[in-house]
């Protein structure tokens, strides 16, 4: 795998969920910064059935500190059921570092 480096928008950030995302109402990717403090992409469902989903980083600002970044998908049914899959710790490097 490539290395991730922060202030960069070339680069998908894609999700197994491992989970059938029939019925599915929004599908989120969250992310917990290295400082702790929480955001959120909006996914788009590139798989239903094998439950894969992708957000394409839109800013130089989406991934905006180096460290540690915690990933997780997040999936609201339309029959407001709720699911929450793995988290995955991704290292964000710092250009020239």
């Amino acid at each position: 795998m490539k290395k991730v480096y922060k202030n960069k928008s070339k680069l998908r950030i894609l999700v197994d969920t491992k989970c059938d995302l029939s019925g599915f109402q929004t599908v989120t990717i969250m992310a917990r910064k290295p400082d702790e403090s929480q955001i959120s992409f909006p996914a788009v469902v590139k798989d239903v059935e094998n439950g894969i989903i992708f957000y394409d980083l839109q800013s130089s600002d989406d991934l905006d500190m180096y460290g540690w970044w915690t990933f997780w998908p997040e999936v609201i049914f339309d029959d407001d059921r709720t699911a929450c899959g793995d988290s995955v710790r991704v290292f964000v490097y710092e250009s020239g570092r």
